[in-house]
């Protein structure tokens, strides 16, 4: 058997970082239905914010195939195909919060990795992003078109190698739904969040006992105050008579 790659340090959290639409409550409308009924949105990687999005290379070799014509078309239909979601290591990343979270008026999302994985179903992978000074390279093999779209959704430039990102990917464009699995366990808010944008997060996940902490500018650092601590004790079972 040969050598394989194996991940054994996998995050216990990732953060996800989110613009609520300071001008479209139908965006923030979304992103509170994301919480509130447990799922994340996964959408095509055209529709993410990187142009250079999917880019790759081929061999010589591939492209002299005479399949070459055919087995692009397969890569691309799986590309566009796959649903992706994109998560960090790190959630008090400065340029993250002005690129992916409205200019501080958005929230990032902490979740519990392990649970977010037992509730997802079984055809949903998480990867860990590759950065590099070139885009991947396609070869004439025996891989599916569909691990080779993978590989092009794994890679990104090394300019963006400080976002420390991990992908969800989705086998189609649409909703990863974790149900009541308490993935999401905890919601931190922009120093710029408007006020009704506040009230309506807290008042919609309190019921949902997910807490929530509001960021605290402290000159160069950011800070979050305590959130309000919720408790899960188990209500015990009735005892039946014999």
């Amino acid at each position: 058997m040969p050598a394989e790659i194996r991940a054994y340090a996998r995050p216990r959290e990732l953060y996800r970082f989110r613009s609520l639409g300071v001008n479209d409550p139908k965006k923030f409308k979304q992103e509170l239905d994301a919480l509130v009924s447990g799922y994340v949105f996964c959408p095509s990687y055209s529709a993410m914010n990187d142009p250079m999005e999917g880019s790759h290379r081929e061999s010589a070799l591939l492209k002299e195939s005479k399949f070459h014509a055919r087995r692009r078309n397969q890569v691309e239909t799986a590309l566009a195909t796959f649903g992706i979601a994109s998560f960090s290591e790190v959630r008090d990343h400065e340029l993250m919060w002005a690129h992916y979270a409205g200019n501080y008026s958005g929230m990032c999302v902490e979740y519990d990795v392990k649970r977010l994985l037992k509730n997802l179903p079984d055809d949903h992978e998480m990867v860990r992003m590759t950065y590099n000074e070139k885009a991947p390279i396609l070869y004439r093999d025996q891989e599916t078109a569909e691990n080779k779209a993978k590989l092009i959704l794994s890679c990104k430039s090394w300019r963006w190698s400080g976002e420390r990102e991990w992908r969800l990917i989705r086998p189609t464009i649409g909703k990863a739904e974790y149900g009541g699995g308490r993935a999401a366990v905890a919601v931190f808010l922009g120093s710029r969040i408007s006020d009704e944008h506040e009230d309506a997060i807290r008042a919609a996940l309190e019921p949902q006992k997910i807490p929530v902490s509001k960021m605290k500018l402290d000159t160069y650092n950011l800070a979050f105050e305590a959130p309000k601590q919720f408790s899960f004790k188990k209500v015990p079972k009735a005892k039946t008579g014999k």
